[in-house]
């Protein structure tokens, strides 16, 4: 998948890779949900997008995802939470602020 194809979903900023990186160098993944609706499928593409800009050796120590919910609904940041449950990564910590 090509960033431009999915341009317009990325201004959205719906998650972004930070640069930063846990304690065992696994990348992180910052998902801040905000007061308005957030569009399941936009954030879902954009996840399977950012996901699959990493190298193989960065996929394989993993990545945290952060996801701020401070100001979004409780059922929001439950949704998302079981959007990353589903998907294909073996090492996928997810954080929630909220």
């Amino acid at each position: 998948m090509e960033a431009s194809v999915i341009l317009p979903i990325l201004k959205k900023k719906l998650a972004f890779l930070s640069g930063g990186k846990d304690r065992r160098s696994g990348l992180s993944l910052t998902i801040p949900l905000c007061l308005e609706q957030t569009n399941m499928d936009e954030l879902s593409v954009t996840l399977d997008y950012l996901l699959s800009i990493p190298s193989e050796k960065c996929k394989a120590r993993g990545f945290t995802v952060i996801v701020d919910g401070r100001k979004s609904q409780w059922n929001v940041v439950k949704t998302v939470v079981l959007i990353l449950c589903a998907a294909p990564l073996d090492h996928l910590g997810t954080r929630c602020l909220g």
